[in-house]
């Protein structure tokens, strides 16, 4: 309903995206109502893949919601482009992205009440997914069963209870079963073409099997869509997040999970010892009785001496990218990734003892998806573009984090403030609004790779390992204390493996940063403030 249009926003300086409804709808007061009260509650939302709304109101006698610019295509086109219909693999990693969305909505009380095809859409860009109308499906779908045209691209998706008035978030789990089946086998559930026929069939006929219909389609999702379909709300999965662990269960052939069952717990944070910084004036002390030459590097805030270990003045927290000290010239590689059994399964982000350097909302909780299981983001600074692609299957929490601050113009118009160019340490740190090391989110969240790699006592935590050129890691100031810093590697540096990476750059990215590192450090040595000054005017999904 309405017509979306390119347009420039002059107060911003920004793409953006338009969706004007028809003019008729201004004179309804009801809806009016209840499109300023949903808009406003969507706005609100936090959550990546939810295209982000910027405004809305009423303009020239029209309602209209101004929102991101993504480019790409809805999942009908993207179907069609993909030869019809999608693999089972494909159509999961849809599923859960679009569940995830619909996740952060329902935790604030908002059902969508139209998901379907043409409100979900796949970006150029790795495929990432995005559901939109938020703040206007609830309204607009109220009259959608008297509104000819609009009609049957709803009705297709409508879950039965929706035509006896009820509604709540398992008519969303209901939908988004319709749109497995589509994107499964390439057809709606139900395909009459009258209105007659498709209220007939959500009401009274059995859902189909996709399975009996389509080729290469394993059995397991008969059942998915069978609950996920089922006529009684009581029947259904009771969350789109069930309904997304049934179908990667489906996928993966393995038990379906208790519905009911209780969230897996957090992993396991690392040891909590004197190690925990890695390596303070001790350690290093340590080591001199075995090595006779050792290179110590402790970086803390930049303000202080290259050359001590001492706390920074500031009373407050200093987020830390420690140095190294080794012993011998070579260090292992970082170890292959294993995926954890509950990776992504339950993100947390408590509180953390500093407040945020900036109004910022936590992201959303719980399960996130791995799928993509990359992201692509661009960090425009006024040193040039530098490319991140983002490892979202090894450190799903993290990237949730980072979109998220993305999406809420966390890292705008920030400075990196540290720049460290040692012998077995190149990097650049990023992602405080304070420039000091000690700016924050207000919240932290736990290591994830590499650290969740080892046992929660194995001495190699502890241990340099070789961080390559192009890594992206989270800057933190002890274990699972990971907050908005985060450090850009322009050369082969040895760090143990403490601090979560999160993804990686691009060479052109590579080659901004150490064009940077090139210009030096403030004042002289290996640790300090960019003499090159840097400044992130942007970080924005592709």
């Amino acid at each position: 309903m309405g017509q979306v249009f390119r347009a420039y926003d002059t107060e911003t300086d920004r793409v953006v995206a338009i969706k004007v409804l028809p003019p008729h709808l201004v004179e309804d007061r009801e809806f009016e109502h209840r499109f300023r009260r949903e808009a406003r509650t969507a706005a609100a939302l936090n959550d990546p893949h939810i295209v982000p709304i910027h405004s809305f109101g009423e303009i020239d006698g029209r309602l209209y919601v101004d929102m991101r610019l993504i480019e790409g295509r809805d999942l009908g086109a993207f179907i069609a482009e993909n030869g019809g219909r999608l693999d089972p693999a494909t159509a999961v990693a849809i599923v859960e992205q679009v569940a995830g969305a619909l996740d952060s909505a329902h935790q604030v009380g908002l059902v969508h009440r139209d998901v379907k095809p043409s409100n979900i859409l796949v970006a150029n860009a790795r495929n990432f997914v995005y559901l939109i109308d938020f703040g206007i499906a609830r309204a607009t779908t109220d009259t959608a069963i008297t509104t000819t045209g609009h009609t049957m691209g709803t009705l297709a998706y409508m879950a039965p209870e929706r035509f006896r008035g009820n509604t709540d978030p398992r008519a969303d789990v209901y939908s988004l079963a319709c749109v497995l089946y589509e994107c499964l086998t390439g057809r709606r559930p139900y395909p009459g073409d009258s209105l007659e026929e498709q209220i007939s069939a959500h009401l009274n006929n059995p859902p189909p099997r996709p399975s009996t219909t389509t080729a290469g389609i394993p059995p397991a999702f008969d059942e998915v869509i069978a609950r996920g379909m089922a006529k009684d709300p009581q029947l259904r999965y009771q969350s789109v997040h069930e309904l997304a662990e049934a179908a990667r269960a489906a996928l993966t052939n393995t038990a379906l999970p208790n519905p009911h069952a209780p969230s897996p717990p957090a992993p396991a944070p690392p040891h909590a010892s004197n190690w925990s910084i890695w390596v303070g004036v001790a350690a290093a002390a340590a080591l001199i009785l075995v090595v006779a030459v050792v290179a110590v590097y402790v970086l803390r805030d930049h303000k202080t001496s290259n050359n001590t270990a001492s706390p920074a003045p500031s009373s407050a927290r200093v987020t830390d990218v420690p140095g190294t000290a080794q012993a011998e010239p070579k260090v292992p590689a970082l170890p292959a990734f294993s995926p954890p059994a509950n990776v992504g399964a339950n993100c947390q982000y408590p509180p953390s003892t500093d407040a945020a350097a900036r109004p910022v909302k936590p992201p959303r909780t719980g399960r996130v998806p791995t799928d993509p299981a990359e992201v692509g983001v661009t960090m425009t600074t006024n040193q040039g573009a530098i490319g991140l692609q983002l490892a979202n299957n090894k450190a799903p929490c993290t990237v949730n984090s980072f979109v998220s601050l993305a999406q809420q113009g966390f890292f705008d118009d920030t400075g990196c403030h540290r720049l460290t160019a040692a012998q077995t340490l190149s990097v650049l740190q990023c992602g405080d609004p304070k420039g000091d090391g000690t700016g924050g989110p207000g919240y932290e969240f736990a290591n994830e790779y590499p650290t969740n790699q080892f046992a929660a006592r194995d001495r190699a935590l502890t241990q340099p390992m070789l961080y390559p050129r192009g890594t992206i890691a989270m800057a933190n100031a002890g274990p699972d204390t990971n907050g908005s810093q985060f450090f850009l590697v322009y050369d082969d540096s040895e760090l143990p493996p403490q601090y979560t990476v999160f993804g990686t750059m691009d060479e052109a990215g590579t080659a901004v940063v150490e064009k940077i590192a090139k210009g030096g450090i403030v004042g002289g040595g290996e640790d300090g403030t960019p003499a090159t000054a840097v400044t992130i005017a942007s970080v924005r999904l592709d």
